[in-house]
């Protein structure tokens, strides 16, 4: 896997998210209950944060600084958002797009895929971690909708 691959995984998991997110209205993306009591801009806060944090990664590895996983934040678990849909919405947006937008202008290929290269990732490749950010977690996400949506009348 390259760069290019990468980034097409995540456009593709992307791709479906969005098609799964564009059967909702705004009432319906909202509304409590989705996953637990959280809501689906609930979700998208949570989708987000870890774009966000892959987002970080990348810059902080260009800089040569240390790096630190979002799960040493304690960030595992869903939170609710408080803040309006238009705003989880542009987070949303936005850090996926810088999350493409880093990943296109990396350069340094090799230090992307070798195991070795960031103690912190706890020998995993950082493209891997990255991959786990946005698109595992993401995918993660999108199943517990699926279920919600194909299982919630008030869904349809």
């Amino acid at each position: 896997m390259g760069v290019s691959e990468l980034i097409a995984e995540i456009a593709q998991e992307r791709a479906r998210l969005k098609a799964l997110l564009d059967r909702l209205t705004p009432t319906q993306m909202s509304t409590s209950g989705a996953v637990g009591e959280r809501s689906v801009k609930d979700v998208l806060s949570h989708i987000a944060l870890w774009h966000a944090h892959a987002v970080t990664l990348l810059f902080r590895a260009e800089r040569g600084q240390a790096l630190r996983l979002l799960d040493d934040l304690n960030s595992d678990s869903l939170q609710a958002d408080p803040r309006p849909l238009e705003n989880v919405w542009a987070d949303f947006e936005g850090a996926h797009y810088q999350l493409v937008k880093r990943l296109t202008a990396w350069r340094d290929e090799a230090a992307l895929f070798d195991a070795g290269r960031y103690p912190a990732l706890r020998g995993r490749p950082l493209a891997e971690v990255i991959r786990q950010y946005a698109v595992v977690r993401s995918a993660q996400c999108r199943q517990l909708l699926e279920a919600w949506l194909a299982g919630s009348p008030t869904a349809h």
